[in-house]
This record gives C-alpha cells, sequence and structure tokens, in this order.
C-alpha cells in the first residue's frame, strides 16, 4: 500500500471542528480526497461502535476530533 491508497474516516464534532472544516471549504481550502468527512452531535458522545464499523468497511485510519 501507497500513500495514494490511504481511506481515512473522520468523525468531527458538529460544535467544534466541522465547523473549522466547513470554514475550511468555503475558504476554498483543500484536503486530500481520501478523507470521509463525517459530522456528530458531539465527539464525547460518540460510540465505539463507530469507529469499529469505518475499519470494518475498509478504512485504514479513523480521526476523531471534538
Amino acid at each position: 500500500m501507497n500513500d495514494k491508497d490511504i481511506k481515512i474516516v473522520s468523525f468531527l464534532c458538529n460544535w467544534c471542528s466541522y465547523g473549522a472544516a466547513d470554514l475550511a471549504g468555503v475558504s476554498r481550502m483543500e484536503y486530500p480526497a481520501d478523507i470521509r468527512v463525517i459530522r456528530i452531535p458531539c465527539s464525547g458522545r460518540m460510540s465505539p461502535k463507530f469507529v469499529l464499523s469505518a475499519f470494518r468497511e475498509g478504512a485504514d485510519a479513523v480521526w476523531v476530533s471534538g
């Protein structure tokens, strides 16, 4: 596997990090296309099942940000 094949699933808190990601998009900043952003209500209440499911579905890395 090379760096081009890495799939990253990111779970971003609606109240914090998702706002920053949204602002980056509005500002036309770019991030790698292999990062899939999933907005969640609160990272503190996220179920570990989401992380396990992402790996089960083929993610190479999972990023949880509050």
